[in-house]
């Protein structure tokens, strides 16, 4: 594991500063020149980086290409009538944007601004996040960040920025499941708090604190090809105590990575706009609909888990269709049933033939 070099360090913390303070209008492309200098330049063979702790938070950085175009991203994952966690579906349960300065208008002016962009486009805003259960651990939790995303003239193309830093620790940590491979996006959720850590016994877990900045990179625009680079920040653990070590932290970029990629590639994927007209109509669904198809999603699930020896040892007799419908809020049910539709539109082992939308 080498650092990244000081200079990119330097970089790092300078971005980082704006997120925390309400100055990002002041943003200097100049001050990220290390750090994009480093991103497009060719890696050593098999190097894995990691950048400075901070606030007792270990990190990783995770370099990767789409075969695709900024603007073409950007209109996928800043359309505020797409589920932006249908991008992330190995990562991100849930996440709706809460407060963004000037209104949601905003989103739609930064794509717009795309084409004739002459100086950097800064979007400010809150972010709520549940995110999946961890592989290992099975525990997945739900925080509040702020969240700054920056688009910005690069040489003969466009970066984008996207830095968060989480507000306060999470709520305590519930358990859940990964469901057969990861790579199948299917994950059962309960209310249950707290862990069963080995020679420690039951233990309340939290995500203490987290913060990464993401940068997205086309320098030509005649080259449909984008550059991604990823340092995350995270500190996660019980009794104070931060179990997360860098090794960690990469595995979960790749992960990550890997679900982003392969969406975005994907010939199966709608255009933004059909996505969009589709998720807009049905924002409000009735809520007993979508009970009525979660019961439906949930006894599907259920049949998956019994039909298989692994996932049946696993899970064991946890799954209670009614009593996990009950538990679930209106837009957990929604995330489900939205991700499944997702899924079948992708050809991706969806559990419902059927769905709401």
């Amino acid at each position: 594991v080498k650092d990244v070099p000081a200079e990119v360090t330097a970089t790092l913390s300078y971005l980082l500063d704006l997120a925390k303070n309400d100055n990002a209008a002041a943003f200097d492309p100049r001050q990220v020149d290390p750090l994009m200098e480093f991103l497009i330049s060719p890696d050593a063979a098999g190097s894995i980086y990691t950048a400075k702790a901070s606030n007792n938070a270990p990190s990783a950085y995770h370099k990767y290409t789409i075969k695709t175009d900024l603007q073409t991203i950007m209109d996928y994952i800043l359309d505020t009538d797409i589920p932006s966690f249908f991008f992330w579906p190995s990562s991100l349960r849930l996440s709706q944007w809460t407060q963004v300065a000037g209104g949601e208008q905003q989103f739609a002016k930064l794509r717009a601004s795309f084409d004739d962009l002459k100086a950097p486009f800064i979007l400010q805003g809150s972010e709520h996040i549940t995110i999946t259960p961890d592989q290992h651990t099975g525990a997945y939790y739900s925080y509040d960040v702020d969240k700054i995303v920056i688009l910005s003239p690069y040489r003969k193309g466009r970066m984008m920025i996207s830095i968060y830093r989480q507000k306060e620790p999470s709520a305590v940590g519930r358990r859940g499941w990964v469901l057969g491979q990861d790579d199948e996006w299917s994950y059962l959720y309960t209310q249950d708090k707290g862990l069963n850590v080995k020679g420690l016994g039951w233990a309340n877990t939290y995500m203490y604190d987290s913060f990464g900045i993401t940068v997205l990179c086309q320098p030509d625009l005649d080259l449909a090809e984008v550059t991604c680079g990823t340092v995350s920040w995270v500190n996660a653990g019980w009794a104070s105590i931060n179990m997360v070590k860098p090794k960690h932290i990469y595995r979960g970029q790749v992960r990550v990575a890997k679900a982003f990629k392969t969406i975005m590639e994907s010939p199966r994927l709608p255009e933004p706009s059909t996505l969009a007209e589709t998720f807009s109509k049905s924002r409000d669904l009735p809520t007993p609909t979508l009970r009525e198809y979660g019961r439906d999603y949930l006894l599907g699930l259920k049949q998956r888990i019994a039909s298989s020896e692994s996932l049946r040892k696993k899970v064991g007799k946890k799954i209670d269709p009614q009593a996990l419908i009950a538990q679930m809020t209106r837009d957990e049910l929604y995330a489900t049933l939205a991700l499944d539709y997702f899924k079948k539109l992708l050809g991706h082992n969806p559990v419902m033939t059927s769905h709401p939308f």
